[in-house]
């Protein structure tokens, strides 16, 4: 995947960051070691808890500057983003190893403010593209956080 993506994060000092970094970290990898893996895409990776609202953000979209791009981003407020936690799930696939999937209704507004101002830069939250940008990512891939 080209360019950047922007994550959403759980604040440092929340009860969540502490517990989804253990899982990741510590919790998960000692269930696979890597010395017993079948495979290198079984070897664990090891990254800050979030949930991947947009990627593919070219760097010519926040240039020199990524902090002041961010803040200018009609981001919704915090409490209307609801990361609602879904079923422990598994795929075949390499960023789908091991994660939580999350309810769409709770996170698809930042998302899509986020799709519209890193990608869709021509459009708002609300615009075509982003509207079908954002059916697409609920069915086929979905919000999640991942694990492994």
């Amino acid at each position: 995947m080209p360019g950047s993506s922007l994550w959403l994060v759980p604040p440092p000092d929340h009860p969540l960051s502490a517990i989804l970094t253990n899982l990741i970290s510590s919790t998960l990898p000692s269930e696979f070691p890597s010395e017993a893996a079948s495979s290198p895409r079984v070897t664990p990776h090891f990254f800050s808890p979030h949930m991947t609202l947009t990627s593919d953000i070219s760097p010519s979209v926040y240039g020199s500057d990524p902090q002041a791009w961010l803040d200018s981003i009609p981001l919704p407020f915090a409490d209307s983003v609801k990361v609602r936690f879904g079923k422990v799930k598994s795929q075949e696939v390499f960023y789908r190893r091991c994660y939580i999937s999350v309810g769409f209704e709770g996170v698809k507004d930042i998302a899509g403010v986020a799709r519209a101002r890193g990608v869709f830069r021509e459009e708002d939250q609300n615009g075509e593209k982003t509207k079908q940008w954002l059916e697409r990512w609920r069915a086929e891939f979905g919000p999640h956080v991942s694990l492994m």
